[in-house]
């Protein structure tokens, strides 16, 4: 059990590699954009900013959502990270979108000379490596908890916004690092600037429309959006497989954090069953819960009769 646990990807840790790969990409593509005066390179060096700071931010909401409990806050900070993935988003489709779009319909309107392609090329070759590197970090992160889920509809429905958010930011890198390599390599061929701005103009284009995505997506989180209808299945065959209750009457379950689901079920149970009988009968149900669905922190058991 133990050797299992220590192949478990954290949140943290792909947002801490995410960081460390931002890093690396903006001091090379800014230092390259400056050689070059290539749009491509100043439009990948922008998205090594937008992507630290959306991961500076990211650290700061993990950490903040696993404060303990208080009286104010009775369910804990796991939602607090929602909002500074937010942030985070906000800021990468502001920043990389509009700067690079900007930069590049200037290069398209006005043109211009670069200089050293090669060394741009290898850059960018270094680049997709290691932002695809992050990627697969970010990757095996989310495949963790689909449990037989395709990935596509586990990604919809999963609540680890931290983990998305490195999966939008590596992806966009590799996919930018691919598009920045296409448009230098074809100015290479063609010796015509237009391919450097056209590159650069998708790569912020690109980057804005996936911020958006999560976005949207946050939306509703925040507002409350239940897990996974499989989740939902999950937990209630597992208060219906605990001796002594007769039915689920009513079962509501909503995110309250990166892998943390808040869940109340009205449990009718077997006539006949004192006080005592009744709360041991709801305890097996919460470890019964929590035992199928890991990510299920709190659970609240309501004893109701149904309507005749």
């Amino acid at each position: 059990m133990a050797a299992q646990n220590k192949k478990l990807i954290t949140g943290y840790k792909t947002v801490v590699i995410s960081s460390l790969v931002s890093i690396g990409d903006i001091v090379l593509n800014f230092i390259v954009a400056l050689l070059t005066g290539s749009t491509v390179m100043f439009a990948q060096a922008l998205q090594g900013v937008a992507d630290l700071t959306t991961t500076t931010f990211l650290l700061l909401g993990v950490k903040r959502s696993e404060k303990s409990a208080t009286v104010t806050h009775p369910f804990g900070y796991g939602r607090e990270l929602f909002f500074w993935v937010l942030i985070a988003s906000l800021f990468a489709f502001l920043v990389s979108g509009w700067f690079a779009v900007r930069r590049a319909v200037e290069q398209i309107l006005n043109g211009g000379q670069l200089e050293y392609i090669n060394f741009a090329i290898l850059i960018l070759t270094f680049g997709l490596v290691t932002n695809g590197y992050s990627l697969s970090f970010s990757i095996r992160r989310l495949s963790q908890g689909k449990k037989g889920k395709s990935f596509w509809e586990y990604i919809r429905h999963s609540s680890l916004v931290e983990t998305k958010m490195t999966l939008l930011v590596d992806f966009m890198g590799t996919l930018s690092a691919m598009l920045g390599l296409t448009a230098l390599v074809l100015y290479k061929i063609t010796g015509n600037v237009i391919f450097d701005g056209v590159g650069a103009l998708i790569i912020g284009l690109l980057t804005a429309a996936g911020a958006l995505i999560v976005i949207i997506d946050l939306h509703d989180l925040i507002v409350g959006r239940s897990p996974h209808p499989q989740v939902i299945e999950n937990i209630r065959k597992a208060a219906l497989s605990t001796k002594g209750v007769q039915d689920v009457l009513d079962l509501r379950a909503i995110s309250i954090g990166s892998e943390k689901i808040l869940v109340i079920l009205e449990v009718h149970f077997k006539d006949n069953l004192n006080t005592d009988e009744i709360e041991e009968i709801t305890d097996r149900i919460k470890e019964r819960v929590k035992k199928k669905e890991p990510q299920v922190t709190k659970v609240q058991v309501e004893a109701e009769t149904p309507e005749k």
